[in-house]
């Protein structure tokens, strides 16, 4: 349901060619040569060399290159009394698409791999409902797990739109399977309960902005609040496929 989306990197030794700002580099270092070999520093290089680029990429003419370089060798050294300080780098990487497309909207792209990401994922997420005995709170792990660096170690982003999606995905599968679990125990409450909570989260803005199967999903809901188990073929195939890892007792498995 998430496209994770990497941004453009560009490699700290690929920003750091020049011997003029290798000895700008050096003499800013508080912590000695290694450290800028450290995946975290290597990092957080990748992000400033983006956000430079950009801007180089607007600008054109020999003043404005050697600014640049002048621009990068300080924030350079930020980065690394920052390091020192324990202030790595946040979530918000302060790129935002310029244009929606199929698959984004314009808004922030989120850093995954930040210790401030979790606690955001949570914050957006919190009024999505799940059923009882669980919560989007509870699923967060689970999320920031699933979109973490691959082996190649390059940073993943995401937007709010998609974080919000893929929970009020999950959300369906866990009500649908709830309400399977309840209507084979007869527990009518607990029926409309769950009928009713599949039709909020269907019918919800955050599912509507990334699902085009939104309405799929309502129907299901109603035939639900009738007490009818049965959904259309396209829905349990659905379900099946992509609902099968959900957590029971309300995976319907």
């Amino acid at each position: 349901m998430c496209e994770v989306m990497k941004p453009f990197r560009l490699r700290s030794r690929e920003i750091a060619g020049s011997d003029a700002l290798n000895r700008l580099l050096a003499t800013a270092d508080p912590l000695g040569g290694a450290a800028l070999e450290a995946p975290a520093i290597s990092r957080a290089f990748d992000l400033l060399g983006q956000r430079i680029v950009a801007h180089a990429q607007r600008s054109s003419g020999r003043r404005t290159r050697r600014v640049g370089r002048l621009a990068l060798a300080f924030a350079a050294a930020a980065i690394l009394a920052g390091a020192s300080a324990g202030a790595m780098y946040s979530t918000h990487t302060g790129f935002f698409p310029a244009t929606a497309g199929t698959e984004n909207d314009t808004s922030e792209y989120l850093r995954t791999d930040a210790p401030d990401f979790p606690p955001l994922v949570a914050k957006l997420v919190k009024d999505i409902p799940f059923p009882p005995g669980e919560s989007a709170r509870s699923q967060v792990p689970r999320y920031v797990a699933q979109v973490q660096p691959g082996p190649d170690g390059i940073p993943n982003t995401v937007q709010a739109a998609g974080i919000k999606g893929t929970f009020s995905f999950w959300a369906v599968c866990a009500w649908r399977g709830y309400w399977l679990h309840v209507h084979r125990a007869g527990d009518s409450a607990r029926q409309a309960l769950a009928a009713d909570r599949l039709s909020q989260v269907a019918s919800s803005e955050a599912m509507k902005k990334v699902d085009s199967a939104w309405p799929l999903y309502l129907a299901v809901a109603r035939r639900e609040a009738d007490g009818d188990p049965s959904a259309p073929r396209n829905f349990a195939d659905l379900y099946r496929v992509n609902c099968a890892g959900q957590p029971q007792p309300w995976s319907g498995k």
